[in-house]
């Protein structure tokens, strides 16, 4: 794990984690839907051995999304931190409302292409 974890604070409002655990536990679909459900916004902070990734939300609605050192931004840094299996995260609510909505999508939706890239990816080359 990165010394950094889990101080770093680059881009909160330097409030204490209000969710965390481990994407062993409750993948970060899980963790999406959860926060879709109940409107929350903020940022999630994604840590794995060697990678981190931030997911920013307004109202449940994922409006941005980042991996660190990848130019990968925005729905396909979603779809690859979706894909992560081991690691931890940390949701910490934060005013997201003056962010700008790079993504224009539900997150249902991310998750719904998510899940279909997957399958894909998964199925058999006949």
């Amino acid at each position: 794990m990165p010394s950094a974890w889990p101080r770093e604070s680059t881009a909160t409002s330097g409030n204490d984690a209000g969710l965390r655990g481990r994407l062993e536990q409750f993948g970060l679909a899980t963790v999406l839907t959860f926060l879709d459900l109940e409107r929350r916004s903020g940022q999630i902070l994604i840590v794995t051995r060697d990678r981190s990734g931030r997911v920013w939300l307004r109202a449940g609605r994922v409006i941005s999304a980042r991996i660190e050192g990848s130019r990968r931004v925005n729905r396909a840094a979603i779809y690859e931190l979706l894909t992560w299996q081991n690691g931890r995260f940390a949701f910490t609510q934060e005013d997201t409302s003056r962010a700008v909505d790079e993504i224009n999508a539900p997150t249902t939706l991310l998750l719904v292409e998510a899940a279909r890239r997957a399958d894909e990816a998964s199925a058999p080359a006949y």
